[in-house]
Protein backbone atom coordinates (compact mmCIF):
# COMPACT_ATOMS: atom_id res chain seq x y z
CA UNK A 1 0.00 0.00 0.00
CA UNK A 2 1.66 3.33 -0.87
CA UNK A 3 1.96 6.07 1.46
CA UNK A 4 0.70 9.02 0.99
CA UNK A 5 2.74 11.85 -0.05
CA UNK A 6 5.23 9.25 -1.65
CA UNK A 7 4.87 10.59 -5.25
CA UNK A 8 5.80 14.51 -4.40
CA UNK A 9 8.82 13.06 -2.20
CA UNK A 10 9.81 10.96 -5.16
CA UNK A 11 10.07 13.63 -7.78
CA UNK A 12 11.58 16.14 -5.27
CA UNK A 13 15.01 13.00 -4.86
CA UNK A 14 14.33 13.14 -8.37
CA UNK A 15 14.96 16.69 -9.01
CA UNK A 16 17.47 17.09 -6.45
CA UNK A 17 19.47 14.66 -8.17
CA UNK A 18 19.67 16.70 -11.54
CA UNK A 19 23.19 18.57 -12.40
CA UNK A 20 23.21 22.51 -11.74
CA UNK A 21 22.60 24.03 -14.81
CA UNK A 22 26.08 25.53 -15.12
CA UNK A 23 27.50 21.81 -15.11
CA UNK A 24 29.25 20.43 -18.04
CA UNK A 25 26.02 19.23 -19.87
CA UNK A 26 24.10 22.49 -19.16
CA UNK A 27 21.34 20.43 -16.91
CA UNK A 28 20.37 18.58 -19.81
CA UNK A 29 21.26 14.76 -18.61
CA UNK A 30 19.71 13.31 -15.37
CA UNK A 31 21.67 11.01 -13.06
CA UNK A 32 19.67 8.19 -11.62
CA UNK A 33 17.29 8.56 -8.93
CA UNK A 34 18.15 7.03 -5.16
CA UNK A 35 16.41 4.32 -4.63
CA UNK A 36 12.63 4.50 -2.61
CA UNK A 37 12.94 3.77 0.72
CA UNK A 38 11.53 -0.05 1.65
CA UNK A 39 8.31 -0.27 4.08
CA UNK A 40 9.14 -0.49 7.47
CA UNK A 41 12.33 0.91 7.19
CA UNK A 42 13.45 3.62 9.84
CA UNK A 43 15.96 4.88 7.47
CA UNK A 44 13.31 5.69 5.23
CA UNK A 45 10.68 7.04 7.40
CA UNK A 46 13.37 9.67 8.76
CA UNK A 47 13.97 10.49 4.42
CA UNK A 48 10.29 10.96 4.64
CA UNK A 49 10.56 13.81 7.01
CA UNK A 50 12.75 15.80 5.84
CA UNK A 51 11.88 19.10 3.58
CA UNK A 52 11.56 18.98 0.06
CA UNK A 53 14.27 21.43 -1.76
CA UNK A 54 13.58 23.78 -3.75
CA UNK A 55 12.88 23.51 -7.31
CA UNK A 56 15.71 24.92 -9.93
CA UNK A 57 14.35 27.89 -12.10
CA UNK A 58 16.18 26.85 -15.12
CA UNK A 59 15.20 23.52 -15.15
CA UNK A 60 11.67 22.17 -16.73
CA UNK A 61 9.68 19.61 -14.28
CA UNK A 62 9.42 16.47 -15.00
CA UNK A 63 6.70 15.14 -18.04
CA UNK A 64 7.19 18.41 -19.60
CA UNK A 65 7.98 19.82 -22.92
CA UNK A 66 11.81 18.87 -24.24
CA UNK A 67 14.08 20.89 -23.06
CA UNK A 68 15.38 24.34 -25.48
CA UNK A 69 18.76 24.72 -27.59
CA UNK A 70 20.61 27.73 -29.27
CA UNK A 71 19.61 27.78 -33.28
CA UNK A 72 22.50 26.31 -35.07
CA UNK A 73 23.56 28.09 -38.71
CA UNK A 74 21.61 26.19 -40.49
CA UNK A 75 18.32 27.27 -38.36
CA UNK A 76 19.44 30.50 -39.20
CA UNK A 77 20.05 30.33 -43.04
CA UNK A 78 16.05 28.42 -42.89
CA UNK A 79 14.65 31.41 -40.79
CA UNK A 80 15.68 33.65 -43.29
CA UNK A 81 15.00 32.30 -46.06
CA UNK A 82 11.61 32.40 -44.60
CA UNK A 83 11.30 35.64 -44.26
CA UNK A 84 12.21 36.60 -47.65
CA UNK A 85 9.11 34.04 -49.04
CA UNK A 86 11.65 31.20 -49.64
CA UNK A 87 9.99 27.82 -49.88
CA UNK A 88 11.44 25.30 -47.59
CA UNK A 89 14.77 25.55 -45.88
CA UNK A 90 18.37 25.16 -46.27
CA UNK A 91 20.95 27.37 -47.42
CA UNK A 92 20.34 30.31 -49.90
CA UNK A 93 20.44 28.59 -53.25
CA UNK A 94 22.52 31.66 -55.04
CA UNK A 95 25.99 32.15 -53.70
CA UNK A 96 27.74 35.87 -54.50
CA UNK A 97 31.28 34.99 -53.88
CA UNK A 98 32.45 34.32 -57.33
CA UNK A 99 30.72 36.93 -58.58
CA UNK A 100 32.45 39.25 -56.21
CA UNK A 101 35.72 37.48 -57.02
CA UNK A 102 35.13 38.18 -60.71
CA UNK A 103 34.77 41.76 -59.98
CA UNK A 104 37.50 42.18 -58.34
CA UNK A 105 39.72 40.24 -60.67
CA UNK A 106 38.46 42.67 -63.77
CA UNK A 107 38.99 45.90 -61.45
CA UNK A 108 42.62 44.91 -61.23
CA UNK A 109 43.30 43.60 -64.87
CA UNK A 110 41.79 46.66 -66.11
CA UNK A 111 43.65 49.02 -64.03
CA UNK A 112 47.06 48.06 -64.46
CA UNK A 113 46.84 46.61 -68.39
CA UNK A 114 45.71 49.69 -69.55
CA UNK A 115 47.48 53.02 -69.28
CA UNK A 116 46.77 56.32 -70.97
CA UNK A 117 49.40 58.66 -71.64
CA UNK A 118 48.86 62.25 -72.04
CA UNK A 119 50.57 64.62 -74.80
CA UNK A 120 54.62 64.96 -73.67
CA UNK A 121 54.60 61.95 -71.38
CA UNK A 122 56.44 58.93 -72.04
CA UNK A 123 56.30 55.75 -70.33
CA UNK A 124 58.72 53.02 -69.02
CA UNK A 125 57.42 49.25 -69.24
CA UNK A 126 59.77 46.78 -67.32
CA UNK A 127 58.60 43.02 -66.98
CA UNK A 128 59.37 41.73 -63.57
CA UNK A 129 61.17 44.50 -63.27
CA UNK A 130 63.06 44.63 -66.20
CA UNK A 131 63.52 47.05 -68.68
CA UNK A 132 61.02 46.05 -71.64
CA UNK A 133 60.24 49.15 -73.57
CA UNK A 134 59.23 53.10 -74.09
CA UNK A 135 56.20 53.96 -75.54
CA UNK A 136 54.39 57.45 -75.74
CA UNK A 137 51.42 59.34 -75.07
CA UNK A 138 48.44 57.29 -75.89
CA UNK A 139 46.79 54.31 -75.50
CA UNK A 140 49.43 51.17 -74.13
CA UNK A 141 48.14 47.60 -73.31
CA UNK A 142 50.40 45.87 -71.55
CA UNK A 143 50.32 42.37 -68.57
CA UNK A 144 48.51 43.03 -65.38
CA UNK A 145 50.34 44.36 -62.72
CA UNK A 146 53.15 42.79 -61.45
CA UNK A 147 53.97 41.09 -64.33
CA UNK A 148 54.20 44.53 -66.22
CA UNK A 149 54.05 48.08 -64.97
CA UNK A 150 54.64 51.22 -66.64
CA UNK A 151 56.38 54.29 -64.99
CA UNK A 152 55.42 57.64 -67.16
CA UNK A 153 57.24 60.99 -66.69
CA UNK A 154 56.38 63.97 -68.67
CA UNK A 155 59.47 64.80 -70.67
CA UNK A 156 58.02 68.32 -72.78
CA UNK A 157 57.81 70.03 -69.80
CA UNK A 158 61.38 72.25 -68.80
CA UNK A 159 62.43 71.55 -65.69
CA UNK A 160 65.29 74.17 -63.55
CA UNK A 161 68.36 73.12 -61.45
CA UNK A 162 68.45 76.70 -58.44
CA UNK A 163 71.62 77.24 -57.70
CA UNK A 164 72.54 77.07 -54.72
CA UNK A 165 69.50 74.65 -53.49
CA UNK A 166 69.11 76.02 -50.08
CA UNK A 167 68.67 80.15 -49.01
CA UNK A 168 72.09 81.93 -48.19
CA UNK A 169 75.35 83.33 -49.41
CA UNK A 170 76.91 81.00 -52.26
CA UNK A 171 80.51 82.64 -52.42
CA UNK A 172 82.19 82.14 -55.70
CA UNK A 173 85.86 83.07 -56.26
CA UNK A 174 86.87 85.28 -59.60
CA UNK A 175 89.87 85.70 -61.78
CA UNK A 176 91.38 88.53 -59.79
CA UNK A 177 90.56 86.92 -56.40
CA UNK A 178 87.69 88.38 -55.51
CA UNK A 179 84.27 86.84 -53.93
CA UNK A 180 81.20 87.40 -55.03
CA UNK A 181 77.97 85.71 -53.73
CA UNK A 182 76.15 84.11 -57.35
CA UNK A 183 73.19 82.38 -57.86
CA UNK A 184 72.32 80.79 -60.73
CA UNK A 185 69.29 78.30 -62.66
CA UNK A 186 69.76 75.71 -65.26
CA UNK A 187 66.72 74.55 -67.23
CA UNK A 188 66.60 71.46 -68.95
CA UNK A 189 64.32 68.59 -70.56
CA UNK A 190 64.54 64.76 -71.08
CA UNK A 191 65.07 63.93 -74.23
CA UNK A 192 65.65 59.73 -73.71
CA UNK A 193 63.75 58.61 -70.58
CA UNK A 194 65.50 54.97 -70.78
CA UNK A 195 68.80 56.96 -70.29
CA UNK A 196 67.21 59.65 -67.39
CA UNK A 197 66.28 56.73 -65.79
CA UNK A 198 68.48 54.11 -65.63
CA UNK A 199 72.39 55.60 -66.21
CA UNK A 200 71.73 57.77 -62.77
CA UNK A 201 70.69 56.62 -59.63
CA UNK A 202 69.09 60.34 -59.17
CA UNK A 203 69.87 62.33 -62.12
CA UNK A 204 68.53 65.72 -61.44
CA UNK A 205 70.65 65.75 -58.29
CA UNK A 206 73.82 64.92 -60.58
CA UNK A 207 72.54 67.52 -63.28
CA UNK A 208 72.44 70.56 -60.32
CA UNK A 209 75.61 69.31 -59.09
CA UNK A 210 77.01 69.43 -62.47
CA UNK A 211 75.71 72.43 -63.48
CA UNK A 212 77.01 73.99 -60.13
CA UNK A 213 80.89 72.91 -60.77
CA UNK A 214 80.21 74.65 -64.49
CA UNK A 215 78.99 77.77 -62.83
CA UNK A 216 81.81 77.55 -60.15
CA UNK A 217 84.30 77.28 -63.25
CA UNK A 218 82.92 80.10 -65.26
CA UNK A 219 82.85 82.57 -62.98
CA UNK A 220 86.93 81.92 -62.22
CA UNK A 221 87.30 83.42 -65.45
CA UNK A 222 85.31 86.87 -65.23
CA UNK A 223 86.66 89.75 -63.04
CA UNK A 224 84.85 91.08 -60.07
CA UNK A 225 83.65 94.37 -61.94
CA UNK A 226 82.64 92.82 -65.35
CA UNK A 227 80.56 90.10 -63.22
CA UNK A 228 78.82 92.41 -60.84
CA UNK A 229 78.25 95.16 -63.26
CA UNK A 230 76.77 92.52 -65.75
CA UNK A 231 78.67 93.90 -68.72
CA UNK A 232 79.60 90.33 -69.67
CA UNK A 233 77.09 88.62 -68.13
CA UNK A 234 75.26 87.04 -71.67
CA UNK A 235 78.62 85.92 -72.44
CA UNK A 236 78.66 83.55 -69.43
CA UNK A 237 75.31 82.62 -69.32
CA UNK A 238 76.10 81.19 -72.84
CA UNK A 239 79.38 79.65 -71.25
CA UNK A 240 77.68 77.76 -68.13
CA UNK A 241 74.65 76.28 -70.66
CA UNK A 242 77.79 74.67 -73.20
CA UNK A 243 79.96 73.32 -70.82
CA UNK A 244 76.61 71.99 -68.64
CA UNK A 245 75.68 70.05 -71.88
CA UNK A 246 78.81 68.82 -73.06
CA UNK A 247 79.37 67.36 -69.25
CA UNK A 248 75.65 65.60 -69.39
CA UNK A 249 75.92 64.44 -72.98
CA UNK A 250 79.59 62.84 -71.98
CA UNK A 251 77.48 60.53 -69.17
CA UNK A 252 74.88 59.63 -71.48
CA UNK A 253 71.94 61.04 -69.23
CA UNK A 254 69.54 61.77 -71.91
CA UNK A 255 69.14 65.27 -70.68
CA UNK A 256 69.20 68.62 -73.01
CA UNK A 257 69.84 72.17 -71.61
CA UNK A 258 67.68 74.87 -72.60
CA UNK A 259 69.69 77.34 -71.08
CA UNK A 260 71.19 79.24 -68.03
CA UNK A 261 70.42 82.84 -66.11
CA UNK A 262 72.55 84.17 -63.58
CA UNK A 263 69.93 85.61 -60.67
CA UNK A 264 71.85 87.03 -58.86
CA UNK A 265 75.44 88.37 -58.69
CA UNK A 266 76.64 90.76 -55.46
CA UNK A 267 79.66 91.24 -53.28
CA UNK A 268 79.89 89.67 -50.01
CA UNK A 269 77.09 90.86 -47.47
CA UNK A 270 79.93 92.05 -45.53
CA UNK A 271 81.36 94.29 -47.79
CA UNK A 272 78.36 95.23 -48.90
CA UNK A 273 77.89 99.19 -47.75
CA UNK A 274 81.31 99.58 -49.27
CA UNK A 275 80.39 98.15 -52.48
CA UNK A 276 77.86 100.37 -52.67
CA UNK A 277 79.47 103.78 -51.80
CA UNK A 278 82.25 102.33 -54.76
CA UNK A 279 78.95 101.68 -56.96
CA UNK A 280 77.62 105.23 -56.21
CA UNK A 281 80.91 106.57 -56.83
CA UNK A 282 81.72 104.76 -60.28
CA UNK A 283 77.65 105.49 -61.33
CA UNK A 284 78.33 109.64 -60.60
CA UNK A 285 81.82 109.43 -62.25
CA UNK A 286 80.03 107.68 -65.60
CA UNK A 287 77.74 110.27 -65.68
CA UNK A 288 80.25 113.13 -65.95
CA UNK A 289 82.18 111.53 -68.24
CA UNK A 290 78.53 111.09 -70.68
CA UNK A 291 77.82 114.97 -69.71
CA UNK A 292 81.29 115.82 -71.10
CA UNK A 293 81.03 113.82 -73.86
CA UNK A 294 78.31 115.40 -74.68
CA UNK A 295 79.36 118.60 -74.25
CA UNK A 296 82.37 117.63 -76.67
CA UNK A 297 80.59 116.52 -79.31
CA UNK A 298 77.74 119.68 -79.43
CA UNK A 299 81.11 121.89 -79.51
CA UNK A 300 82.43 119.85 -82.34
CA UNK A 301 79.91 120.38 -84.32
CA UNK A 302 79.41 123.91 -83.56
CA UNK A 303 83.04 124.32 -84.96
CA UNK A 304 82.48 122.08 -87.69
CA UNK A 305 79.16 124.12 -88.96
CA UNK A 306 81.07 127.41 -88.53
CA UNK A 307 83.95 125.76 -90.86
CA UNK A 308 81.39 124.80 -93.53
CA UNK A 309 80.40 128.05 -93.73
CA UNK A 310 83.50 130.19 -93.81
CA UNK A 311 84.61 127.47 -96.42
CA UNK A 312 80.99 128.44 -98.46
CA UNK A 313 81.79 132.67 -97.94
CA UNK A 314 85.29 131.90 -98.98
CA UNK A 315 84.31 130.20 -102.01
CA UNK A 316 82.31 133.17 -102.89
CA UNK A 317 85.04 135.63 -101.84
CA UNK A 318 86.91 134.29 -104.49
CA UNK A 319 84.49 134.71 -107.14
CA UNK A 320 83.95 138.68 -106.06
CA UNK A 321 86.58 139.75 -103.72
CA UNK A 322 85.28 143.33 -103.83
CA UNK A 323 81.45 142.83 -103.12
CA UNK A 324 82.24 140.02 -100.97
CA UNK A 325 84.71 142.23 -98.63
CA UNK A 326 81.97 144.82 -97.97
CA UNK A 327 78.78 142.00 -97.54
CA UNK A 328 80.66 140.55 -94.72
CA UNK A 329 81.50 143.95 -93.56
CA UNK A 330 78.19 145.20 -93.05
CA UNK A 331 77.04 141.97 -91.69
CA UNK A 332 79.79 142.28 -89.13
CA UNK A 333 78.69 145.53 -88.09
CA UNK A 334 75.49 144.70 -87.85
CA UNK A 335 76.05 141.96 -85.23
CA UNK A 336 77.79 144.45 -82.96
CA UNK A 337 75.29 147.66 -83.42
CA UNK A 338 72.16 145.27 -82.98
CA UNK A 339 73.22 145.04 -79.43
CA UNK A 340 74.23 148.69 -78.88
CA UNK A 341 71.05 151.97 -78.61
CA UNK A 342 74.57 154.63 -78.69
CA UNK A 343 77.43 155.03 -80.42
CA UNK A 344 79.85 157.31 -81.00
CA UNK A 345 81.37 158.66 -84.03
CA UNK A 346 84.27 160.85 -84.64
CA UNK A 347 86.23 162.92 -82.11
CA UNK A 348 83.98 165.58 -81.82
CA UNK A 349 81.68 163.03 -78.97
CA UNK A 350 78.63 163.45 -81.29
CA UNK A 351 76.52 160.42 -80.14
CA UNK A 352 74.17 158.70 -82.05
CA UNK A 353 70.77 156.87 -81.09
CA UNK A 354 70.74 153.59 -82.94
CA UNK A 355 67.48 151.76 -82.58
CA UNK A 356 67.64 148.08 -82.78
CA UNK A 357 65.69 146.51 -85.88
CA UNK A 358 62.85 144.91 -84.14
CA UNK A 359 62.54 147.53 -81.74
CA UNK A 360 59.67 150.23 -81.92
CA UNK A 361 60.87 153.50 -83.49
CA UNK A 362 60.92 156.88 -81.46
CA UNK A 363 57.55 159.12 -81.10
CA UNK A 364 60.15 162.29 -81.07
CA UNK A 365 63.58 161.28 -82.21
CA UNK A 366 66.17 164.28 -80.32
CA UNK A 367 68.37 166.44 -82.40
CA UNK A 368 71.33 164.67 -81.67
CA UNK A 369 69.98 161.73 -82.86
CA UNK A 370 68.92 163.18 -86.15
CA UNK A 371 72.42 164.93 -86.59
CA UNK A 372 70.22 168.51 -86.03
CA UNK A 373 72.84 171.69 -85.17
Amino acid sequence: MQKPGENDVGRRLAMAGRKSPWGDDGGAAETDPPPAPNEGDAEGAVKDKEPARPLNPWLPTPGSEPERRSPSIDDIFRQQARLRGGKGGGLPTRNWLPFVLAGIAAVWIGGTSVHVLSSGEQGLVTTLGRYDRTVGPGLTLTLPWPVQAVKSRNTATIEEAVLPAKDGENLMLTRDRQLADVSAKLRWRVTDLHAFAYNSGDTPALIAQLADSEVHAAVAEQRFDDLVEGQRRGELQQLIATRSQAALDALKLGVRVEGAEIIRAFPPQKLSQAFRKVAEAREAARNTVAQASAEAQKTIGEANAEADRFESVYVQYQAAPEITRKRRYYEAMERVLVNNNKVVVGGSGVTVNVTPPDAAPAADPSPAATGAP
